[in-house]
């Protein structure tokens, strides 16, 4: 029996986006959405028409889906308990689109905005891989009301330091504040803000973002009471030297394209007393129904003949 292809050789393939079957597997992206009924009196249209939902629903997205350690147990747990508040939500990863690390960040971003618009959500949630979210996160920025509202990061490792905020430093715990710009690793939009900014309002630095917002009367508001803490601070390409930009660039490239995704559960997880399940591939999902269905990744029956030949596998 041959041994089974690699992430890389998958990829060299062009068949990662076709052929995935481990829900960790660098080609699997999360697309899970609440089932609707209006769709069923849709008949042969459903393939072209947008899915609407309702009142304070909210469309979850993450750039990419390479996560740091403990962000995806972490933003499981957050939809989780908003969904048991009440609220209808939606997860859905960006399929990274950088040729480069990053560099189509402002484009995944534009396309989110998208998305939450045309599907009829009335919040979007933007966040990165490598926020670690708090349960309440969400729950709290909701309740907040505001057209524009980031948490207050907490940077555990920043290599750059250049501040989170171009104003004055404020404490956690001391409500909410307006400010010139915020760090965008952490968003909560009403979806109708975005009807006043185009693509290119996604482009450029922090600062260039805020100052489209500003141009249509809105300020960022930060949440100095909901604190989510950040892996790393922003990578800063322009500080760095040319052989360290370089050396980083081809070892995000590689781990982007070939390591297994980390989806590992709390360290304190327990099958029989904790909450949510691990599947066949060691990932975590806060509810058992996530990890059935409404996920880019796991392939229908009808690939399995396939997929056993092209691994050189026996029946």
């Amino acid at each position: 029996m041959q041994k089974r292809l690699t992430p890389r050789e998958l990829h060299e393939r062009g068949l990662q986006h076709v052929v995935v079957d481990r829900s960790d597997d660098p080609g699997f992206f999360v697309s899970s959405w609440p089932i609707g009924y209006g769709h069923t009196t849709l008949h042969g249209k459903a393939h072209y028409r947008a899915s609407h939902l309702s009142h304070n629903s909210v469309l979850v997205v993450v750039l990419s889906n390479e996560y740091t350690e403990g962000a995806w147990w972490r933003l499981q747990n957050m939809l989780r308990y908003t969904e048991d508040q009440g609220h209808q939500v939606a997860l859905e990863e960006m399929d990274d689109m950088s040729t480069m690390p990053a560099d189509a960040i402002g484009i995944m971003r534009a396309c989110a905005t998208m998305l939450a618009l045309d599907a009829g959500f009335e919040w979007c949630f933007m966040v990165d891989t490598d926020v670690l979210l708090e349960e309440d996160t969400l729950v709290k920025l909701l309740a907040r009301d505001v057209p524009v509202c980031f948490p207050l990061l907490d940077i555990i490792e920043d290599e750059f330091p250049g501040g989170q905020v171009a104003s004055q430093d404020f404490q956690p715990n001391t409500g909410m504040h307006s400010v010139y710009w915020s760090a965008m690793s952490c968003m909560l939009f009403n979806t109708k803000v975005f009807n006043c900014l185009d693509h290119y309002a996604w482009h450029g630095h922090d600062s260039h973002f805020s100052q489209s917002l500003a141009h249509f009367g809105h300020r960022i508001q930060v949440d100095s009471d909901t604190v989510v803490k950040v892996s790393h601070g922003p990578s800063r390409h322009p500080s760095k030297t040319w052989d360290k930009l370089w050396e980083g660039l081809k070892r995000s490239y590689n781990r982007r394209l070939t390591e297994r995704r980390d989806r590992r559960p709390p360290p304190d997880f327990d099958p029989a007393f904790s909450e949510g399940i691990v599947d066949k591939d060691g990932v975590y999902w806060a509810k058992e129904n996530w990890a059935r269905g409404g996920a880019l990744g796991p392939y229908p029956e009808y690939y399995e003949a396939f997929i056993k030949e092209l691994h050189g596998e026996e029946e």
